[in-house]
């Protein structure tokens, strides 16, 4: 583009100087005016784009900290759920264990309490006449009737 309008402004000077006349110096000081013109408008344009360019820059590397930083917190805060349901089944395991040995606790006192009753003596104990049929000794009732 540039080298396109230096083309221009050569082909006007060669156009002017064949003239020779004053006006002409006055059209090439403006031609050459408005040519200074396009060139800090190209460089002005230039300037805008880059320093765009460096705010774009610089607001994606914004994000990618900010990007950064959440997903450290989100690894931060897994790790604090993992540690807390550990310590919530630990608990629980805890409580299931209690429960546990006082189930057998209850459960041996019971048993302790009923093997110690008079009564339960005599609801275990096995009358004569079984315990020859046990033994296999023939019982006296049995060879009576026979």
């Amino acid at each position: 583009m540039e080298k396109s309008i230096v083309n221009e402004v050569v082909s006007t000077l060669e156009a002017v100087k064949g003239y020779g006349q004053p006006g002409s110096w006055i059209l090439l000081a403006s031609i050459l005016i408005v040519l200074v013109l396009a060139i800090a408008a190209v460089v002005y344009r230039r300037i805008v784009i880059k320093r765009s360019q460096a705010r774009s820059q610089a607001t994606q590397e914004n994000f990618e900290a900010i990007a950064a930083d959440l997903r450290k917190r989100a690894l931060e805060v897994k790790k604090q759920d993992e540690s807390l349901r550990k310590r919530e089944l630990e608990v629980k395991e805890r409580k299931q264990q209690q429960v546990l040995k006082r189930s057998q606790r209850a459960l041996k006192g019971s048993v302790s309490h009923t093997l110690l009753r008079p009564d339960f003596k005599r609801m275990t104990s096995v009358p004569e006449s079984s315990k020859a049929d046990i033994q296999g000794k023939p019982n006296e009732s049995a060879e009576a009737t026979s």
